[in-house]
Order: C-alpha cells, then sequence, then structure tokens
C-alpha cells in the first residue's frame, strides 16, 4: 500500500487504532490456541502416551528455548522486512505444524514439532510482530494501545480454551488441533495482510499516536522527539539488565501456571471442564487489569505499575500453594489474574519507553533470548516436584519466592539516560 493510498483510505480514524484491533483479535487466537491451550491438551495427550507430567512440561517448554534462540534475530528481520510478511510466513509455518503434531508417536517427535516449528510460527508471528507493529505507531497513547491488543491475547483463555476443551472431550484432541490450524490460517492471514504495516507512520505522512498529519513530502521524517536507542547501545545500559532480570523472574510464572493449573485442579477433584472455565477465568480477570494498569503506567510510571503487578501475582503465587476450597481458588483467580494481565502490556510499553521504537523488535528479541530460561526452567520443576513428591508445594512457594524478587530489581531498573547520538539527534531537529 502506497503512502498516499492509506492516507486517502484512514477517513479520520487514524490507521494505528486499525492496526490494534487486528492485534487483539491475533493475540485472542494465538494465546487461546497455543499458550493457554496447551493446559486443555495436557491430560488427553498423557492418556494417549504414557509420558510423565515433567515429559511433557520439559516439550511445551521447548517453546521457549525456540522463542529464546529465535528472538535476537526474529527481532532483526522484523526491523528489516517489517512485520506484516513476517506474519504472514509464520502464520503459514505455525499451522503447518499443528498438523504435524497428528502425526507424532514418540516424545522426542512432539518436543521438535510443537516446541521449534509450532512454537515458531506462534511465537514470531502472532506476538513479537503484532507488538512490534503497534509499538511503532503510537507514543502517547501506547501503553493503551498495547494494553487493548494484550486484552485480545487475555480474551483467548475463556473464549478459546472451553472451545478446545469441548472438541477435546466430544472428539478427540486431533480434531482440536485440526480445527485450531484451519481457524489460524483463515483469521491471522487477511488481517496482517490488511491491517498490519511494515513502515511507521511517519512514512505514511502521519504522525505517532493520530495527533497531526505530516505533507506528503515530509512523510519519512522522525519528529516525535523520542530518544532512539540501538540494540547495541541499549545492551550497555545497566537499566536494560536489571530490567531483563525482572522480567525474566517473572517470565516463566505465567508458563508454569497456565501449564499445570488444570492438571492442579483435576487433581483436587474438579472435573476437566469447570477446570478449564477457571483457567477461563483467571484469564478474564486479565483484562481489567490490562485496562487498569495502562492508566497506572500513565499515572504513576510504568516502573512503578509493574512492580505493583509482581507484588499481587507473589500474593496470588501464595494462596495458589495451598488452595483446596473454591473461595480459595477465587482469590487466587483475581489476584493472579488482574496481577498478570496488568503486567503484560505494561512490560512491553516499557521497553519502547526506555529505548524508542527504532530498534524495538530487536531489544525485544534480546530479552526474550533471556526470559526463556525461565519459562523453561519453572514448569519443568513443577512437573518434576510433582512426579517425585505427589505436590506441587514445593514448587509453587519457590517460585513465589523468585516472583516477589523480581520487585526488587524493577524497583532498580530505572530510565537510561539517551545515548549521545541520539540527543544530539534531537535537539538539531528543527
Amino acid at each position: 500500500m502506497s503512502r498516499r493510498s492509506i492516507t486517502e483510505r484512514l477517513k479520520g480514524v487514524y490507521f494505528g487504532w486499525y492496526t490494534v484491533l487486528a492485534g487483539a483479535i491475533i493475540s485472542c487466537w494465538g494465546y487461546g490456541s497455543w499458550y493457554y491451550g496447551m493446559s486443555a491438551l495436557f491430560k488427553p495427550l498423557i492418556a494417549e502416551y504414557g509420558w510423565t507430567r515433567a515429559q511433557l512440561s520439559a516439550a511445551f517448554s521447548m517453546r521457549s528455548i525456540e522463542g529464546g534462540l529465535e528472538g535476537p534475530f526474529g527481532g532483526m528481520l522484523i526491523d528489516k522486512y517489517g512485520p506484516r510478511i513476517i506474519t504472514i510466513i509464520s502464520t503459514i509455518i505455525a499451522s503447518i505444524g499443528l498438523i504435524l503434531v497428528l502425526f507424532v508417536k514418540d516424545i522426542w517427535q512432539f518436543v521438535f514439532v510443537w516446541g521449534f516449528v509450532v512454537s515458531l510460527g506462534y511465537n514470531l508471528g502472532l506476538y513479537d510482530t503484532v507488538n512490534a507493529a503497534v509499538a511503532k505507531w503510537f507514543i502517547k497513547k501506547r501503553g493503551r494501545a498495547l494494553s487493548i491488543v494484550t486484552i485480545g491475547g487475555g480474551l483467548g483463555g475463556p473464549v478459546v480454551v472451553p472451545i478446545m476443551t469441548w472438541i477435546i472431550v466430544n472428539h478427540g484432541w486431533r480434531a482440536a488441533l485440526i480445527a485450531v490450524a484451519v481457524s489460524t490460517m483463515a483469521l491471522c492471514l487477511p488481517l496482517a495482510w490488511f491491517f498490519i504495516r511494515d513502515h511507521p507512520p511517519e512514512y505514511y505522512g502521519l504522525l505517532p499516536d493520530g495527533d497531526t498529519a505530516l505533507r506528503e513530502d515530509d512523510g519519512a521524517g522522525e519528529t516525535s522527539g523520542e530518544y532512539e536507542f540501538t540494540a547495541k547501545q541499549a545492551l550497555k545500559t545497566r537499566s536494560f539488565w536489571l530490567m531483563l532480570t525482572a522480567f525474566a523472574l517473572n517470565g516463566g510464572i505465567l508458563s508454569m501456571v497456565t501449564m499445570h493449573q488444570m492438571p492442579y485442579l483435576e487433581d483436587i477433584g474438579i472435573d476437566p471442564m469447570a477446570a478449564a472455565g477457571v483457567l477461563g477465568l483467571m484469564a478474564t480477570m486479565s483484562l481489567p487489569g490490562r485496562v487498569i494498569f495502562a492508566w497506572v503506567g500513565d499515572k504513576l510510571g510504568e516502573r512503578r505499575a509493574l512492580m505493583l503487578g509482581y507484588a499481587m501475582k507473589t500474593i496470588g503465587l501464595i494462596v495458589w500453594t495451598t488452595a483446596r476450597s473454591i473461595p480459595q481458588i477465587m482469590l487466587f483467580v483475581v489476584l493472579f489474574g488482574l496481577g498478570y494481565g496488568g503486567t503484560i502490556p505494561v512490560q512491553t510499553s516499557l521497553r519502547a519507553s526506555y529505548f524508542g521504537r527504532k530498534a524495538y523488535a530487536t531489544i525485544t528479541g534480546y530479552t526474550t533470548l533471556f526470559t526463556a530460561l525461565t519459562n523453561i526452567i519453572y514448569p519443568i520443576f513443577a512437573g518434576w516436584s510433582y512426579d517425585v513428591s505427589g505436590s506441587y508445594t514445593t514448587a509453587f512457594t519457590l517460585i513465589a519466592g523468585l516472583q516477589a524478587l523480581a520487585i526488587v530489581f524493577m524497583f532498580l531498573a530505572r530510565k537510561p539516560k539517551p545515548p549521545a547520538e541520539a540527543l544530539a539527534a534531537t535537539t538539531t531537529q528543527p
């Protein structure tokens, strides 16, 4: 789409909001089917193949190894070629991978197909690209825009997981994966083609946030006044590594909870559909968290908002460790749901606020490389702990302590001073 045609087709609505809506829908289906949906697949796969919980946890956690290894290179690809074409290619890869899962026989085959083929498509095309596209089009309203996208991801729990669970219960897990593969292609390909753009708004004669239209011949200019770090400059700052440590300590918590929540609830006597409902309710509770914490981040700063979210998750995990009754489970759902929902958009926004838009995807890729460690370790440790002791208590307690430690590192992660090159470039703009 040309610079002129995109401005002619807007008709008073800033195109970035179309990107936000498309990103929310893509995130809803991607998170619901691949991230939250793995909990619905847990016991059916164990029942058919006889794998242990530690083995299956490790298999599902391979997505984090893939995400970590792919992160920096995927970010560079997004920054170089643009998010639209990467989203399209990745959607096709993810759907092909889901079909290949139907033919696995051994755990190593499942590890490879789910952990590397399926996860490559979902990690790169239905997460990294969407956030990168939205972050390019907003500055002042970035927190709000990203919170809407993550609301879409949160809706994946209550919308997609019950559908997947119903298909699994009535037609088997293979039918569920076929349905997911077909629907992913049908939804994500047209949305990416029509509503995700490869360039920032300045390229099309617009300003970030839709504030003012630029002249056509000024479209490529950088006028936002936001400091831009290169990936190399960001890596040299103390703030990046403190932020990264906080993100890493926090990163694997949600993976552990979503992976083991349904098995844990079924272990204490809750039937599969009700367990899916609890998982969906937790994701539903994350939705107001995404809105509230975006507002808190705008008012009090993203760093303080993240500290609050981490604290709520810590308390929620402590409650979950001993939860045996419906009131206890509901208290966990409220605290953890609000906390994790709020931290998702704020972490995404914080990276852009600290380091700018220019190398956003590449910088995000480097954070993914390191946060992959806890996304691998936490779920596997929880599964191994259960296999050894018959209980999740030890794992949940230790990981709650690590979640609390993330608060300390986020407190120390102050906004970095701009690099000299970025400061000079901004002050010399007309």
